[in-house]
This record gives structure tokens, sequence and C-alpha cells, in this order.
């Protein structure tokens, strides 16, 4: 495991020979570690408990099954690639309903990034050695492997970026355009599935820009090249949102944005969130939470090789790439501090867990870097004792965040407590109409009870929320028409709805009343038979 990768001949620095078996290897590796981790976690009941999760496997689910189904359920907050993977496997009710459908595609995007984790690593280090502490690190991360269950974007993200970076990292090496082309599509496919892609398209370009000694034209058409390709993802997405909402900007300051929802948070609660306005403590909260789902270890070892990176000035340039995996760092402090995302720690206030998955996007990072300790030009007893040490702190760190078991990985806990299913409401909600639901159409509010047709099996196409709009607009004049059944629930749109034409709704019925102790309520109405 520990023999260097030969150098590669004049002319072709990006092509670094690679051992057939030793890819084998990490190829079965790979899969195997997907498999059992799905397995692990979707056993014990586990994988669908983000009440993100639900609503991206309803998203996926709602492009085949609503009144409108196909474009008109693409929404304007949650960017669509990861729906568009997922909704062929929503289709089916037991993925739907499961969330295995979108399982399956975060550990497919896991795999993949593993499997260019190593090649990363091997070829910018061109040692095979180092190429299995890079993969261990990634793979070993008990985070990323719960992560990689759930129908959540993050592991689809990690990959686009790995391949970006990796595509990147062969165009400096060997100028090829298909390497540029490839990146570049990488990219575009990440400015659609995650906020975090917008990001990282100016550092990607300045790379493009700066990465070979080219003559000024050439690097300029090259870097134009690359924005013109990654940059259509969020010109398409604007686009979108002009024509389906009005606004080219709904995403960002509509009523659904994290901007509209945080400033209904102060004006509701007046509780702000404790990173609001500050980079520095935007920065120690990333930091407490990078430490609780990545590991102090490993984070230690990451540190060690950016030193190695800056003083190894003969490898700094071909190794360059691999400071875009520091993008997402600068991206979610900044996130915290001004965009309203709001990222909690239990180890400080409101000692809460809240979006830790946020960390996630840091461990390309932390998984590269540790492999620059270990290069082909190491004396080979030093190597091997190197590749020892580093693969023992790796698996103690792996064996110490699971001592206590699965549950109480941070991330894991974090969708335990804030699962939506288990609310009251959510209950409530289920058991009424699992004794009384008659097969008629629920006139809900969009997004509010993600669990309830799921549990029960309810098709969205026998719902209607405000996402329908133009039956939305024609219910006042006579919601019997559509409706057999309402939700209603304190400041709802629903419940807006019914304050705004009272005498509309003279024909429903209200058969059920719930009140919690947090001061929310809900109604459910049916309607009177003729």
């Amino acid at each position: 495991m520990s023999e260097p990768v030969p150098e590669p001949t004049p002319g072709t620095k990006s092509a670094v020979p690679s051992s057939l078996c030793s890819g084998l290897v990490a190829t079965l590796i790979i899969a195997a570690t997907a498999a059992l981790t799905l397995h692990i976690f979707y056993s014990r009941g586990l994988t669908n408990l983000y009440g993100d999760g639900i609503a991206h496997m309803e998203g996926a689910r709602r492009l085949f099954d609503s009144l409108n189904p196909g474009y008109q359920e693409i929404g304007t907050v949650w960017l669509p690639l990861y729906h568009l993977l997922v909704a062929p496997l929503a289709v089916h009710d037991f993925l739907w309903r499961s969330g295995l459908g979108g399982s399956l595609v975060s550990e497919a995007a896991f795999a993949v990034a593993a499997w260019f984790i190593y090649r990363l690593a091997l070829e910018m280090n061109r040692s095979r050695a180092s190429a299995w502490v890079a993969l261990a690190a990634f793979l070993l991360c008990p985070s990323m492997m719960y992560l990689a269950s759930t129908p959540l974007t993050e592991p689809l993200t990690l990959m686009l970026a790995v391949l970006t970076v990796y595509g990147l990292f062969r165009y400096r090496e060997s100028g090829s355009t298909h390497a540029l082309l490839g990146a570049a599509a990488a990219a575009f496919f990440g400015t659609l599935t995650r906020y975090d892609g917008w990001f990282l398209l100016p550092f990607a370009a300045l790379f493009v820009f700066l990465a070979r000694r080219e003559p000024l034209k050439d690097r300029l058409r090259h870097a134009i090249i690359f924005c013109l390709i990654a940059g259509a993802g969020p010109v398409l997405w604007l686009i979108h949102n002009a024509v389906r909402f009005g606004n080219p900007l709904e995403f960002y300051n509509g009523p659904f944005s994290a901007q509209a929802i945080y400033a209904h948070q102060i004006a509701t609660t007046g509780f702000h969130y404790p990173t609001d306005g500050s980079l520095r403590i935007s920065a120690r909260y990333y930091l407490a939470d990078l430490a609780l789902i990545i590991g102090p270890w490993l984070l230690e070892l990451a540190v060690l090789g950016f030193v190695v990176w800056t003083l190894e000035t003969r490898e700094r340039a071909r190794r360059s790439a691999a400071l875009l995996f520091l993008v997402p760092f600068v991206f979610y402090v900044q996130s915290m501090a001004h965009a309203a995302v709001a990222l909690y720690v239990p180890a400080l206030f409101p000692h809460t867990y809240y979006n830790l998955r946020y960390g996630i996007q840091m461990l390309p990072a932390v998984a590269i870097f540790p492999s620059f300790l270990l290069t082909s030009k190491t004396p080979a007893c030093l190597r091997a004792g190197l590749t020892a040490i580093l693969l023992v702190v790796i698996l103690g760190q792996y064996g110490f965040e699971l001592s206590r078991g699965v549950r109480r990985l941070p991330v894991v806990r974090e969708s335990i407590l804030n699962t939506p299913c288990k609310s009251p409401e959510q209950q409530a909600l289920i058991g009424f109409f699992r004794e009384h639901y008659d097969g008629g159409t629920i006139l809900t509010a969009l997004g509010k009870w993600p669990c309830v047709m799921p549990a029960l099996d309810i098709p969205f196409r026998h719902t209607i929320s405000e996402a329908n709009k133009r039956i939305w607009k024609q219910l006042p004049r006579d919601p019997g028409a559509w409706v057999e059944w309402i939700i209603r629930s304190d400041d709802d749109t629903v419940d807006q709805l019914m304050r705004a034409y009272p005498g509309s709704f003279k024909g429903f019925d209200l058969v059920a009343r719930h009140k919690f102790s947090d001061g929310a309520w809900l109604e459910i109405y049916h309607r009177r038979p003729k």
C-alpha cells in the first residue's frame, strides 16, 4: 500500500500510472462501505428523519404526482437537480415513503466522490499511500456515512465539488480542453444542487485564469469558457424564478426564502441568530461544528497537511487546486453572518443541534490535505511509518465517534431530535386521517405537513395548496367544488384564505380541533354532504 507511484514521463504530467489491483480494491471497498452504511442506518430507521430530506422526497415525487406535474412543480428556494435525479425512483411508492429513492442517489454520489478523492490524492502526490490515507479519511467519517444514507443534497454537492476540483487539477497539469469542459460541466450541475456551488464559481474561474503559464488571451479564453458553461446554472435559475414567480430573486427574498423566514422569526419571537452580523462568531460556530462532525484529530491532520503544502514550494502549485476545497468555510461563515443562515452546536448558545450537516462540506479538504504528508519522494521507511500513523489516527477518530453507538452521532442525534414526524401536530393529523380519510382531495398549506401524505400513502394529486396557483385563485368562489377536506393551522396560508373569505367555507363542518402546549392549534374540516 505504501508503494510509490512512478514519476510521470515528460509531456504527460497528468498521466499517473495506477495499479489495476489497487484501483479495484479501492472500488470494492467504496462500494461495500456505501452498501453497508445504507443497511446499518436504514435498518435502524434513521435514514428518513430530517425534515429537509422528507421535503426533498416530496419535491421529487410531485414532479410526477400532483395536480400539475412536471415543470410547474419546480419551486423557488431549493435548486432542482437533486429532485430531478430522485424523481424516477420516487414514483415507486415504497421508495418515496421510505425515502430510499433519495438515499440511493446520495449513496451513489458518496461512492463517486470517494473514488475521485482517491484519484485526486494519487495524482497530486504520485503516491498510492497518500491515496489510501485520503480515501480512509473520507470513507471513515461517521457523519458522512450517515448523511450518505439520507435523502439530503449534501452528498451530491460534495460529489460535484470533487469532480470540479479534479477536472481543474487535470486541466492545470495537462492543459486538456476536455478536463476543463468536464470541470465546467460538474460546476454547472453543482450550481443546480446547492448554493454552495454558486459561491465556488468565482474562485474556480480565477483558478482557471491563473493555473497555466499561457499567453493572456488563452488564459482569458479558457476562463470565459469555464464561466459560460458553469455560470449557465445560476442564469437559468434566475430566469426560472422570473418566469414562474415574477421575481428573479424570489429564492433569495421571496416569502419562502431564508431571509423571509428569519424576518418572520424576529417579528414573532424577537430571537436573533447568535451568529447574525458577526464573522468572528460565525467562524467560531463553524469550527465547533467541524470538530463535532468531522473530528478534531482529522482537523489537526488537515492543518499539518496545509502547512506542508505552504512549505513544499516545488509541489505547491500543482497541488493548488486543493485550495478550492476550502471555499465552503468562507461560504458558510459569511452566510451565517450576513445571509440568515443558522447553525447551532450543543457546546454554544442556544446549546442545541441545528444544521450540523453544513460542516460536512469541508470533508474533501480534511481528506485531501493530510495526504500531502506523503509523497513519492518521501523515503520508503518514513513513508511506511507515516502511513501507519495516519491510518491509526483516522481509525482512532472513527472508533471514538462510534464508541457510543450510531444514535449518539451528532448528525443522527439532530435528526432524531428535530424530525417533524414526531411532533404532536403531525401525529394528530396522521391519527385522524388514518381513521377517517375517504379518498377526497385535501386543502393544505404547502410544505406544512411533510409527514402526513407519505405516512398514509395519500398521493399528492389528492392535495391542493398555494402551489396549485390556478385552483387556489378559484377556491374563494366555490371551495366545495375542489376539496373535501381542509387542514387549517395558526396563520398558515389556509388559515389566511379562510379568514379572508369566511363566507366561502360555510359548506364545511369542523370535525376536529387540536390545541398544543406551545400555543399552536390545528383544525380539520370536512365538506358537508349536499
